[in-house]
């Protein structure tokens, strides 16, 4: 089993797991920055699988799921939550959610059925972020452009609302496992950020470790977060 093969499933898995739990939770208690995440984490183990299934075969189908749930979609939607928790003034969040919604239903179906991919650069085994450029070239008739923006809004929003909350909770000193929470938030949304970044840069080395290493970092300090702060004797 190839190590990106295996990453792949791991990051799966994970990210399939946090997002049944969160939604669990939004089920239960309905609020917007739940959905907002379970959303994100959707996308998350979407963008996972389809990279699982792009090993062993070629699938325009997944390959358009694959780029528009990791580069376009996942960032956001995780960003969204943190915005729904941190601005309660306005409409503000709601207002951001529709822009995201309204990018969400425009991009999914020009990348299913009007971009042109060119299948022949795939082979089994590939490390897609060596060969997605071949296959969908930038300035055919794709969402490419849409990619820095997305992930540069949701990586800041995800990432500064979990370093500003963390800081608010160390100065008040209040809820030490949020303040720890936030902080493996805010380190897991910048690993799958440095990974894109070092592809643009020319070394995709890192990209499926820092996915695996992402999820399981922001999962974890979800958990230690939103963790029951003990009874007082």
């Amino acid at each position: 089993m190839s190590l990106t093969l295996a990453s792949s499933l791991l990051t799966a898995l994970v990210s399939g797991i946090f997002a049944l739990t969160i939604l669990w939770r939004w089920w239960q208690r309905r609020r917007a920055h739940q959905l907002a995440w379970g959303i994100g984490m959707l996308m998350y183990f979407t963008g996972a699988l389809s990279q699982v299934v792009l090993t062993r075969t070629w699938s325009a189908t997944f390959f358009a799921l694959w780029y528009w749930c990791g580069a376009l979609m996942v960032a956001p939607w995780l960003g969204q939550g943190t915005v729904y928790l941190l601005v309660r003034r306005g409409n503000i969040a709601r207002n951001l959610q529709m822009a995201l919604l309204l990018v969400a239903v425009m991009t999914l179906p020009w990348s299913l059925w009007l971009t042109p991919f060119e299948s022949g650069a795939w082979q089994p085994d590939t490390d897609l972020t060596l060969i997605f450029r071949d296959i969908m070239p930038q300035g055919r008739g794709t969402v490419r452009f849409f990619s820095p923006v997305m992930n540069i809004w949701g990586t800041i929003a995800l990432v500064g609302g979990a370093i500003w909350s963390a800081r608010l909770f160390r100065r008040k000193q209040i809820m030490r496992d949020r303040v720890y929470g936030n902080w493996l938030i805010a380190a897991g949304g910048l690993l799958p950020a440095l990974g894109g970044t070092l592809i643009r840069l020319g070394d995709p080395s890192w990209k499926y470790m820092a996915d695996l290493a992402g999820v399981v970092l922001i999962f974890a300090g979800f958990l230690l977060a939103t963790r029951p702060a003990p009874q007082e004797p």
